[in-house]
């Protein structure tokens, strides 16, 4: 099992991408005023060669976050006549309009981490370095009319988090009259070489903290664009109207950034647009427009790092969501194909997750698109939760195109090798038929009626699925309406009069109107039983016993036909519940084998005669 060091390595690299742009290269291009106190300890430079010197201490750059130059080599251009210049000439020079510093091997700190002490750094007079103090002042002061940083290296920090390094980055930096910075460069990260171009306006404020921001970065894994207003301090904050997100693919840019992902379909382009801020471990889009995979979405959408594993938090509004590029190892769905077919025939089954990422989501949508059965589904809305790889869905609303609703909840654990689902479900059905129709292939019952199950199943493959299936379900009609075989028929099969071999085809395909139907079934091992199933049409009433074997396609049921009895008044009518004291002979018939070809048999059985009263007599014996 991947360590949790290991695995928080990935989701501060996330952070490092949003700080990078934000912090680390706008927070020390501000002006010093701020920091005027700050002074340098008189040993952090030494000459190196003539206009040139290398730093022997760490500078304060900035205090809140806290970076430092820990290391490097500054430069300014020589003279005209190649002599080094002097201390004083060095310190005229950067207090007016200054020279180009060019920064080399640098080593950039940046902590997020709970501030450290500040640097105790004073000048101790008579030092021969005192002659060059005026260049780090420089730095840190942005005297200078330009900044150049090669070859060097930015090393990002976080409480608790795995340091980030950021390789080979180079930079210019510029400052015009007004006091706008600009900084353009790029940097290894992972093998990727990632550009920037960031642009600070004027300090809005009299301390300098509060600056507009103009900010873009650009690589194969991402694209990124901010436009707001940057808030320096102890807990910096990005405000941004205007930002853009763009990845070539979600699922690369997670391996790219150290979050392992397997393969599989969906989770590629993805686009985010809209108002973006950003605070510490806290990245949140509002009243933005979200595209993944070709869906669109309007809502908000915010990823949370302060927890062990990254939390994606959100309110996302579909017109059409299509959920196809989410089923590896799915065919599409043909019309004279049902669930249970297409199901038995998949192999390879990998339902889309993220792996050591959690998720709060709730998901509206006008319409869905799916191939794994022949439903239009219209309306729907979700709340969707997801942690240590456990997914549960709560379905407020499930609305087809024949006006049928569905309420239920499903969940699903994607630990080990064979993942388990757990479906509850009611469906208020305008026609049974349909939904039994798109998952048996059958539309065994029609009409207005309610669909009840709770079923659990396993595995990654359809035969796994179906032979692990348990649980129960129920079908009642409300207002009566037609089952799916012909039981005039049937009645009329006896001993002498058997069915022909090819006479269960056409008593399958026709059907009968029924008054009141309630049926219950519980399954197990992927066989059907009943536990109950009644019903009442016109005079007579039908009561079916047995099994049905979807792994195998064989069906042992026993139907027994009678006279209607009484409905007991006590009962509810919506249940169809009726008396079982039958009046007269009943009519067997046993349906066994494959359900395309079974054996149809039939007999009437004898009613049992009604227990006598004993005597008195017979009582005193």
């Amino acid at each position: 099992m991947e360590r949790p060091t290991q695995r928080m390595r990935g989701h501060t690299r996330i952070i490092a991408l949003f700080s990078l742009l934000i912090v680390l290269i706008a927070a020390p291009l501000i002006a010093i005023d701020r920091y005027h106190r700050i002074t340098l300890q008189s040993g952090a430079v030494f000459a190196a060669s003539p206009n040139t010197y290398s730093l022997s201490a760490p500078v304060r750059l900035l205090s809140a976050p806290v970076i430092d130059v820990a290391e490097g080599t500054l430069s300014i251009p020589p003279t005209r006549t190649g002599l080094a210049r002097s201390g004083q000439v060095i310190a005229m020079l950067l207090t007016g309009s200054g020279p180009q510093l060019t920064l080399e091997y640098a080593t950039f700190t940046v902590n997020f981490a709970p501030r450290s002490p500040t640097l105790q750094q004073h000048n101790a007079a008579g030092n021969a370095e005192d002659v060059v103090a005026p260049l780090v002042q420089a730095l840190q002061g942005m005297q200078f009319d330009g900044l150049v940083v090669r070859k060097s290296v930015v090393q990002i920090r976080m409480e608790n988090s795995p340091q980030v390094d950021l390789k080979d980055f180079t930079a210019t930096v510029s400052r015009d009259a007004n006091g706008t910075i600009n900084a353009k460069g790029s940097f290894d990260l992972r093998g990727e070489r990632l550009e920037f171009d960031t642009t600070l306006g004027a300090a809005l404020d009299a301390q300098g903290i509060s600056r507009p921001l103009r900010a873009a970065i650009n690589s194969s894994p991402i694209t990124a664009a901010v436009e707001g207003n940057l808030l320096l301090g102890e807990n910096p904050r990005l405000t941004a109207p205007q930002t853009s997100v763009q990845v070539a693919n979600l699922r690369a840019l997670t391996n790219w950034l150290g979050i392992e992902w397997s393969e599989g379909n969906g989770f590629g382009p993805f686009r985010a647009k809209g108002q973006m801020e950003w605070s510490g471990r806290n990245i949140a889009f509002q009243n933005a427009s979200i595209d993944l995979d070709g869906n669109s979405a309007v809502g908000t959408l915010g990823l949370n790092f302060t927890t062990a594993q990254p939390l994606v938090e959100g309110t996302l509004g579909f017109r059409t969501l299509d959920l196809n590029p989410y089923f590896k190892g799915t065919k599409p769905f043909t019309s004279d194909e049902s669930l249970l077919q297409a199901l038995r025939s998949a192999d390879n089954l990998d339902f889309p997750h993220i792996p050591d990422v959690d998720a709060d989501l709730r998901i509206s949508a006008d319409s869905l698109a799916q191939s794994l059965a022949s439903l239009t589904i219209g309306r729907s809305a979700i709340t969707l939760s997801v942690r240590d790889n456990k997914v549960l869905a709560d379905i407020a609303e499930l609305e087809f195109a024949d006006g049928t609703r569905a309420s239920g909840q499903v969940r699903i654990d994607l630990e080990g090798d064979n993942p388990r689902y757990a479906v509850q479900a009611k469906f208020d059905a305008a026609d049974l038929g349909r939904p039994l129709l798109a998952i048996f292939g059958h539309p065994s019952i029609q009409g207005r009626g309610i669909l009840d199950a709770d079923i659990t199943t396993s595995g990654n493959t359809g035969e796994t699925l179906l032979h692990s299936l348990d649980g129960k379900f129920n079908v009642v009609l409300i207002e009566g309406g037609r089952v799916g075989i012909d039981v005039n028929r049937l009645t009329a099969t006896t001993a002498d009069n058997p069915l022909p071999d090819d006479a269960w085809k056409e008593i399958y395909a026709r059907a009968i109107a029924v008054d009141r139907l309630d049926a219950r079934f519980t399954v197990s091992g992927g066989v059907i039983r009943t536990q109950s199933a009644n019903a009442v049409s016109g005079p007579r009433a039908l009561n079916t016993e047995g099994a049905i074997d979807i792994l195998n396609n064989t069906v042992a049921l026993k139907f027994a036909v009678s006279d209607a009895p009484v409905l007991d008044a006590s009962q509810s009518t919506v249940t169809g519940s009726v008396e079982t004291r039958a009046s007269a002979p009943t009519n067997i018939v046993t349906v066994k084998g494959p359900w395309t070809t079974p054996v149809v048999e039939a007999h009437v059985a004898p009613v049992p005669s009604p227990a006598q009263p004993q005597s008195s007599g017979d009582s005193d014996k």
